[in-house]
């Protein structure tokens, strides 16, 4: 069945999402998003492209981008080959990190605009991560956001003059938005035993701590990117939490 062609905006505006492949995480450790934001950085200097909102989760991305001289689809797959050869070389994987096709949704109006701007800065705060928009680092409403990354001119020429302040208040999901992207799954001990089985055959503590260094990392790796939290797989390999996350980050 052919796919459906995407919607153009007059506008060259788009609410554009990317999502790990099976709900898979994209962003592990602290690492992770800067690598992701250097990638946007590059491509958005290469296609001139105006980026005026961003949010980073931990299996997906929100962005609001303005498409100018290249094509939207050229720029975001610039985005997302970028990172995912820099991710499948840091934890050893291979294949996509990226649902193979990413969503974008055109944003015509005012109010539309507004909505999108507010949904993208609140999804931290709807996933129950911070208080307030302000308080979650990957997101364009941080004070820690890159120096010109976000094209502050373009956002304010397009905002009315309430400010972002106001405008970052709790607002309900856009009507296009009727399921939520990538919701991490639950993990029993049971699954995750199954999974560590799979990726390196071990069925036990004792046999996975026989297991070379670098297949531990490999392992703990693989679970981390299925997002298994770090107190189940310390219950299924025999390590600690905190003793689990050093392995993760070695080498």
């Amino acid at each position: 069945m052919p796919r459906q062609a995407r919607q153009m905006a007059d506008s060259g505006i788009y609410h554009v999402m990317l999502r790990g492949i099976n709900r898979e995480a994209i962003f592990i450790d602290v690492e992770d998003p800067p690598r992701f934001l250097l990638a946007l950085a590059r491509a958005k200097a290469k296609s001139g492209c105006a980026l005026l909102a961003y949010s980073l989760m931990s299996n997906h991305v929100h962005l609001l981008l303005q498409a100018r001289s290249e094509p939207l689809g050229d720029t975001v797959r610039r985005v997302g080959v970028s990172y995912a050869v820099w991710f499948n070389r840091k934890y050893g994987r291979v294949g996509h990190v990226f649902q193979n096709r990413f969503r974008s949704l055109p944003v015509e109006n005012d109010a539309y605009f507004i909505n999108v701007c507010r949904y993208i800065w609140n999804n931290p705060v709807s996933a129950h991560l911070v208080a307030e928009p302000a308080d979650y680092r990957w997101n364009s409403c941080s004070p820690l956001t890159p120096t010109g990354l976000v094209d502050d001119r373009a956002l304010d020429g397009l905002l009315p003059s309430l400010g972002r302040a106001q405008l970052a208040a709790p607002v309900e999901r856009p009507a296009s938005e009727s399921k939520p992207l990538g919701r991490p799954r639950k993990f029993s001990t049971a699954e995750a035993a199954r999974l560590l089985e799979v990726s390196c055959g071990a069925r036990s503590f004792e046999e996975f701590v026989k297991l070379d260094p670098l297949d531990q990392r490999r392992v703990v790796c693989e679970l981390r990117i299925r997002q298994v939290p770090f107190a189940v797989i310390a219950a299924v390999t025999g390590l600690t939490k905190s003793t689990a996350h050093r392995v993760q980050l070695a080498g």
